[in-house]
């Protein structure tokens, strides 16, 4: 075990992903190598009678667990966002995991979208339906006294005209600890890249997200 090789390319790779928007390679063996490198360092032991050399190897610890789950974190909103935006990744370089992941998010995208279609195609059909009864209606009325035949067609015209209420999306305003990629909201817009200290307002989903992987957090709004 070579911990200094292995930190740079562990630190290398880190650093790659953190500053360009796509994703770099990781694929199984990279990442089972990865693996092997954490446990094995993990399940180091160093003596603390030796208290620098102890305290030396247990900031190496630290610093490269955070690189390994930094990295997945990061690569975890990259995929989020690809998804979200129905965008095609190289499959063959992302691990099993993130291809469930990716997969899954891809599906549920496309299915929400059948159905909000086949909704607003089912409410254009009722519609064209109402009005054409509607029409009916009114002839039949036109020997009926003015005044409650008026009262009819303005009931039915109100009804017609109006509009069902717009889905909502939620914002929660951010405040950015470190530098973060673009990404795509649960919205379809696009977002960033952010630096440090940035504020913005983003679609829950997103913010939720951001806020759990340590990105983000949120202010409060008086």
């Amino acid at each position: 075990m070579d911990l200094k090789e292995d930190y740079q390319k562990l630190y290398q790779h880190w650093l790659e992903e953190f500053q360009q928007i796509e994703l770099t390679v990781l694929n199984q063996d990279i990442f089972e190598n990865y693996k092997k490198i954490i446990n094995s360092v993990n399940n180091h032991h160093e003596d603390s009678k030796n208290y620098l050399k102890f305290q030396v190897f247990e900031s190496y610890k630290q610093n490269l667990n955070y690189l390994f789950d930094d990295l997945l974190k990061i690569r975890e909103i990259k995929i989020t966002n690809s998804a979200l935006a129905l965008r095609d990744i190289e499959i063959n370089n992302i691990i099993e995991a993130e291809k469930l992941l990716y997969q899954n998010l891809v599906s549920s995208i496309k299915g929400y979208k059948k159905v909000k279609a086949a909704s607003i195609l089912q409410d254009d059909e009722v519609i064209k339906s109402d009005e054409t009864v509607d029409s009916e209606y009114s002839k039949t009325r036109e020997i009926e006294e003015t005044e409650m035949s008026f009262r009819e067609k303005e009931s039915t015209s109100t009804e017609i005209t109006e509009e069902e209420p717009k889905e909502q999306i939620d914002f929660i305003l951010l405040k950015f600890l470190k530098k973060t990629p673009p990404l795509v909201g649960f919205d379809l817009l696009n977002y960033g890249p952010f630096e440090k200290e940035d504020i913005a307002f983003m679609p829950s989903q997103n913010a939720n997200i951001l806020i759990s992987e340590k990105f983000a957090q949120k202010v409060e709004v008086s």
